[in-house]
């Protein structure tokens, strides 16, 4: 049996993908980060629900290994773009009537999985109504709309715990 050498996410890691990894970094030094955490992701069948690779989970994981020493990851191609602010300036379109009388004369609440067309009215609502402006849903995540007579009445977002808080955690 194989020793475990790095745990990343529930998965063991053995000293042979320890040496697979290694040899994918320095095989496409040259091409970044993005093309080697898409290898592994091929490599491993590292694949969302959606069909798309595990590529932030791949890098973080790249980020781990580099950070305990087990690898030297080339240098960024781009700097970090994770920390732009987001301005929603651009107003979606979307129905903002205000609701008054009884609720049973709008008919039945309907609930529906964000969409990737919807995304950014998600965005924009929990943006300018939520007290805390829009948080950033970090890891797995589910966002809803609700409606109400085919208008949005509430925008609701689960995301997985935090991995690591040491103040949560103490």
């Amino acid at each position: 049996m194989e020793s475990v050498v790095f745990r990343y996410r529930s998965r063991d890691l053995g000293p042979q993908d320890i040496c697979f990894i290694q040899r994918t970094v320095a095989q496409f030094y040259g091409k970044g980060r993005s093309h080697i955490s898409r290898t592994l992701c091929k490599a491993w069948g590292w694949v969302q629900p959606n069909g798309k690779f595990k590529e932030y989970a791949a890098r973080d994981l790249l980020l781990r290994l580099e950070e305990k020493g087990f690898v030297e990851l080339p240098p960024r191609l781009r700097p970090k773009n994770n920390l732009k602010q987001s301005t929603f300036a651009q107003t979606p379109l979307f129905c903002n009537t205000p609701l008054e009388d009884i609720l049973s004369q709008y008919g039945e609440l309907s609930l529906r999985l964000v969409t990737p067309s919807e995304s950014y009215l998600w965005d924009y609502l929990v943006h300018h109504y939520h007290y805390v402006g829009r948080p950033r849903l970090v890891g797995e995540h589910l966002r809803y709309l609700a409606f109400l007579n085919g208008q949005v009445v509430a925008c609701l977002g689960w995301a997985s715990a935090a991995f690591k808080v040491e103040d949560r955690d103490r």
